[in-house]
């Protein structure tokens, strides 16, 4: 059984993927735009949250996610497991490294010429809250509309689905994208995940 300490950060780690993924559309009321008998919206997905706000939870996750390393290899000291699995782990996974150099980054501040775990020097350009929609497999879709209160609705089949989150284009040192935010986050997650699973830890359902 993992320690109490081990649980809580990864606890911790999936609460912080709650934080950045809104799946209630309906909570992003637009703004209503009327000019004589035409009637408009204008749509804003930051859901009132300022630019720091939205950064700061992002950097949450980077966090967790970034600093679960140096837990898990202690637990495995402690627990009879090779702590080196930790490492290899770490190494195998490029978007495990640009999260532990982005949350580095924003612990010592950003030097482009400290390429880093990764050897990219990444950064994000912009935190941004944005909406995600995708269609899924053939034969689905999904859209968006609003009601006549201006509410936004989505209407899908199939496995289409809408959400808001926070995201970011991640560049290196020279200012390429090489990455999105969101989906490196979920990737580097998915890999710490492996490693819980090899070890016997349980992983919460989320």
């Amino acid at each position: 059984m993992p320690s109490d300490e081990l649980t809580l950060r990864i606890q911790r780690i999936y609460e912080a993927v709650n934080a950045v993924v809104e799946t209630d559309i309906s909570k992003f009321m637009p703004k209503v735009i009327k000019d004589g008998n035409r009637i408009g919206f204008y749509q804003d997905w930051s859901g009132g949250l300022s630019s720091a706000e939205i950064e700061n939870i992002a950097h949450i996750l980077i966090y967790n996610v970034a600093n679960l390393k140096e837990h898990l290899r202690e637990w495995a000291k402690s627990n009879g497991k090779d702590k080196t699995e930790v490492n290899v782990a770490f190494k195998g996974s490029q978007e495990l490294k640009i999260i532990k150099d982005l949350s580095n980054n924003d612990r010592h501040g950003y030097d482009p010429k400290r390429r880093g775990n990764s050897g990219k020097s990444p950064r994000v350009e912009k935190f941004e809250r944005v909406m995600c929609m995708s269609a899924g497999g053939k034969g689905s879709f999904i859209s968006l509309t609003f009601n006549g209160q201006g509410v936004p609705q989505v209407s899908k089949s199939g496995t289409g689905e809408a959400k808001v989150i926070i995201t970011g284009d991640i560049l290196d040192r020279d200012g390429n994208k090489i990455g999105d935010l969101h989906e490196t986050l979920l990737k580097a997650i998915k890999d710490w995940e492996k490693v819980l699973s090899e070890f016997g830890v349980q992983i919460p359902s989320n």
